[in-house]
């Protein structure tokens, strides 16, 4: 599964944001620099990120973007559910399938976003923000 860019720039500016001075307000525009992001896509990341109270906003002059405490504690799995339209793998009703309805592929799909999401859902903006942390994997099983 790839990620939506929307997705990744919101990765981006939590992880960006987590790193900055608590009382410092970053300009959109340092990010757009710093990531080479478009201002207008970015713009509504932002607001979408202060909707879901990730960041405190502050317009005007003098004005610009921090990270709430409370982001660094939220799952990832929240943050990928928030920006992604669907996590479906596929969609069989696109183009109706001719293997339906003995198709098992969508629910092998399905298992493997709902793994996804579950390792996702083990790690917080904390997590990736800590030199010490030990990510978790499952040794693979023998087909034999």
């Amino acid at each position: 599964m790839q990620l939506t860019k929307q997705t990744d720039f919101a990765f981006r500016t939590l992880l960006y944001l987590a790193h900055q001075p608590a009382d410092q307000l970053v300009h959109i525009q340092q990010l757009c620099d710093y990531y080479q992001i478009s201002p207008n896509h970015l713009s509504k990341i932002v607001v979408k990120l202060g909707h879901l109270g990730y960041i405190h906003t502050v317009r005007g002059k003098g004005g610009g973007i921090a990270l709430n405490k409370a982001a660094l504690k939220a799952p990832l799995a929240d943050i990928v559910r928030a920006f992604e339209t669907t996590l479906d793998p596929v969609n069989c009703e696109a183009s109706p399938c001719r293997l339906l309805p003995n198709c098992r592929l969508k629910h092998v799909l399905n298992d493997a976003m709902h793994a996804f999401m579950g390792v996702l859902g083990q790690y917080t903006l904390q997590d990736l923000l800590d030199n010490d942390i030990q990510v978790i994997r499952k040794p693979k099983r023998n087909k034999s």
